[in-house]
């Protein structure tokens, strides 16, 4: 065992704060200089934000004596009793047979919520790089041994003390550097072993740290080196984040710890496989040279695996691999098309993640051949072919059957799959009868529709969404009337309601565009007849009851 790199921190903090955030009712603060802990009240003051905070950081200390100095002091504040606080700190990398540590230790406390605070006497952090079995393993305060997986990393931050760091004395000047090179150290002698150990040197290993780091300072560097001693290969994982966030249109801040590489990519690169292959494997990627090419650009391109595996055409899968109408010199009008841009706007529009979609594309590709279908997806507007697989995902077996029984050219796909749909949707719905509300009166026409399809067809010509009215109608507590001219083009709908068993309640009364039948004279006065014909109540400022 050989110690590379020692650094010793004798205060982290001037204090420490502990209030809750929201009603900040009490108050605990521990003063290092004397060791002294106490609690109490102090006046609040309402954040829309963060609910109540006091000016606790102002404080002297009922001990020594001595006041705090917010703007000169290192003060930390927590919300939780279960922070645990260093006090001092000391690290150091330890080199041995088959692997490097990275140890931490420190002097740390807990507080109170009455006032009070706990010594937790020296506490331990480990973070172990273990060339033999090529993996890291992480050594909690409480002794517990983790080995450093995705799926650990994505539910759990490591060497928690590290979070303590950004807001501590460690950056001041006297302690900054000398920390700097114990990681500097760490780095170098994890790329001699890595070297030794892979017969190869590992680039990207460096990640700048920062202050405020989400995991602490270092964190991402060390996350980057957990990942890295099983695959030396592997791009940065800050690299990784940004490929892909291009593939999922992600322009948010995303937390490193969400990993999107499973384990088992690290269980094939640990025997020696490399990391683009490892990827490949894992998600049945097809040996596609332009898969592989894409890949050494972003490695994240594997995404492209299941729609890849759809065409057996290399020449096919490069023109969608490559595909780019971005940057090329067109016009706003083609640009904004609405047509598929590049390779990640292919697989957004097939959507293969859902139900039938596959089997959507393997029939469609089957009967058309694959030059006609890339052609089809290269034409058709983004939406429309969104919409074709949803529709089709949605459509039960029967339907799927008429569909594809159906011929029709590939351009007409959309609108056939759109008759389907509302076939199944509508037009084989037969919607309950009531002839007793089927009524001629002034030369209009009342009728009740027959089918779903029917009430489709009238929430279209009327503007409205009494198309919608389907399972409403089918429950039997709803009855859709349109009213009709003398030449049975719809000018209003009626809706009814029950009132001891059979529709006497007129609730809505819409001419089109959703305006209400009183705004018509003539339509207003036919209805209130055709209800006082059939002892119905209006209740509804639909219709104008008195009339002239």
């Amino acid at each position: 065992m050989e110690v590379l790199a020692r650094v010793y921190i004798p205060r982290m903090f001037d204090s420490v704060i502990l209030e809750s955030r929201y009603d900040a009712a009490y108050t605990t603060v521990h003063h290092t200089d004397c060791g002294f802990t106490f609690g109490g009240k102090w006046k609040r003051n309402y954040n829309y934000s963060n609910g109540y905070t006091t000016a606790a950081k102002y404080f002297t200390c009922p001990n020594c004596g001595v006041h705090s100095e917010p703007h000169r002091d290192r003060i930390f504040q927590t919300i939780f009793e279960s922070s645990l606080v260093p006090l001092s700190v000391w690290a150091e990398v330890v080199e041995l047979k088959d692997a490097i540590d990275l140890r931490i230790s420190y002097k740390a406390i807990t507080l109170k919520m009455d006032g009070t605070s706990i010594d937790e006497g020296i506490r331990k952090e480990v973070l172990r790089f273990d060339f033999k079995k090529k993996k890291a393993i992480y050594t909690d305060y409480n002794r517990q041994k983790y080995d450093l997986t995705p799926d650990y990393i994505r539910e759990h931050y490591f060497m928690q003390v590290l979070e303590y760091f950004g807001k501590s004395y460690a950056m001041h000047s006297i302690n900054k550097k000398p920390l700097n090179d114990l990681f500097r150290v760490l780095r170098v002698a994890f790329q001699k072993r890595l070297l030794a150990t892979y017969g190869y040197g590992a680039s990207d290993v460096y990640i700048s740290p920062s202050a405020n780091e989400e995991g602490g300072y270092y964190f991402n560097m060390l996350l980057n080196m957990a990942l890295k001693i099983a695959a030396p290969d592997m791009p940065n994982i800050a690299y990784i984040h940004r490929c892909t966030g291009y593939w999922n249109d992600s322009h948010i801040y995303s937390r490193n710890i969400n990993i999107p590489i499973g384990n088992d990519v690290f269980e094939l690169t640990r025997k020696g496989v490399n990391f683009h292959e490892a990827m490949r494997i894992v998600h049945k990627a097809p040996n596609s040279r332009s898969l592989r090419k894409a890949m050494t650009t972003n490695p994240m391109a594997v995404y492209m695996s299941e729609v890849l595996k759809l065409f057996n055409d290399e020449n096919i899968r490069r023109t969608i691999m490559t595909l780019n109408r971005v940057d090329v010199p067109i016009t706003d009008v083609q640009r904004y098309s609405g047509k598929v841009q590049r390779a990640k706007d292919i697989r957004k529009s097939m959507k293969l993640h859902i139900d039938g979609s596959k089997e959507f594309w393997q029939i469609m590709i089957a009967r058309y051949g694959e030059p006609a279908a890339l052609r089809w997806i290269l034409a058709e507007d983004f939406r429309d072919i969104e919409d074709c697989v949803r529709m089709y995902s949605e459509l039960q077996l029967k339907y799927r059957d008429m569909f594809w029984g159906k011929r029709f050219k590939l351009k007409d796909l959309h609108a056939e799959i759109i008759n389907i749909y509302n076939k199944q949707e509508y037009g084989d719905v037969n919607l309950p009868k009531v002839p007793e509300l089927n009524v001629d009166v002034n030369g209009m026409h009342f009728m009740v529709p027959k089918t779903a399809a029917d009430l489709m067809m009238i929430g279209k010509q009327l503007k409205n969404c009494v198309g919608s009215y389907k399972d409403r109608v089918m429950k039997g507590n709803t009855a859709i009337v349109v009213v009709t001219d003398d030449n049975m083009k719809p000018i209003a709908c009626l809706e009814l309601s029950k009132g001891d068993e059979k529709f006497t309640k007129l609730v809505q009364a819409k001419l089109f565009g959703n305006q209400c039948v009183s705004k018509n004279k003539a339509i207003n006065n036919t209805v209130l007849k055709w209800a006082t014909q059939l002892e119905i109540e209006p209740r509804t400022i639909d219709v104008q009851a008195q009339v002239s």
